[in-house]
């Protein structure tokens, strides 16, 4: 009995000072001071070894690193703020345009009749241009994209992805 309160004592206990480990780590990540911690770290180590010492250059420099890195975390928060930020890991693909109301000649896809006794029937996809590559068409399907890139007329598929 003593065993199972033990456990559900210390694992309460586990759990809000994983808590407050993830809020501490999360308000890191939000004012972007990584690289603070990181600096402040490495000069309290190097002060309390004794390592620096007041008014020495290793001071000096480990102050200036720390004053970098601080505005360093100023403009990242601001950049988080205004929206401004690298390219996503996710990107892909961007739509630039709506989608054509009449499929180009070579959008047609007639060769499918062509090799089965029994033509399939297949829907037809809306098509995008891409933004960042304009040799390379997207098609819609209801369940897939499917990437192309044209090159004299003819569309050569890259990638299908599905929903």
């Amino acid at each position: 009995m003593i065993f199972i309160k033990n456990r559900l004592i210390f694992g309460a206990i586990g759990k809000i000072i994983g808590g407050i480990f993830k809020f501490i780590y999360k308000l890191i990540d939000l004012f972007c001071l990584q690289f603070v911690v990181i600096v402040g770290l490495i000069g309290l180590v190097l002060y309390f070894t004794g390592a620096i010492k007041e008014g020495d250059t290793g001071y000096i420099v480990v102050a200036f690193a720390l004053i970098i890195s601080v505005v360093y975390a100023i403009i990242g928060t601001i950049k988080k703020c205004l929206g401004v930020s690298k390219k996503s890991k996710t990107e892909g693909v961007q739509i630039v345009d709506q989608p054509q109301k009449k499929p180009r000649k070579w959008f047609e896809k007639k060769q499918f009749e062509e090799i089965n006794e029994e033509p399939i029937q297949e829907e037809k996809p809306v098509y995008y241009n891409v933004k960042s590559k304009t040799n390379h068409v997207m098609a819609e399907f209801s369940d897939r994209y499917e990437l192309y890139r044209v090159e004299n007329g003819k569309l050569i598929r890259i990638r299908t992805d599905y929903k």
